[in-house]
């Protein structure tokens, strides 16, 4: 399907759990805050879902194709 990837920076808590499983995908700001790099786009969607779900504050926001929000905890594995 080719999910894009956002991050709600007002809600990111800085765990540090999508950088560390994706470090090409994810980084730190300069306020240590999350933030989408260009290896995210190469992800597959499986791996997005995944991180999206492990964000202990639901910040990695998920976006179809038509740029509408996806639930990643409303996806069928």
């Amino acid at each position: 399907m080719g999910y894009t990837v956002k991050i709600d920076k007002e809600s990111c808590l800085s765990s540090g759990r999508c950088v560390a499983v994706a470090p090409r995908g994810f980084g730190f700001d300069d306020d240590q805050l999350a933030e989408v790099l260009p290896g995210a786009a190469s992800l597959p969607d499986e791996r997005l879902v995944a991180i999206a779900r492990s964000c202990p504050a639901s910040a990695i926001l998920l976006f179809d194709q038509a740029d509408n929000e996806v639930d990643p905890f409303g996806l069928i594995d």
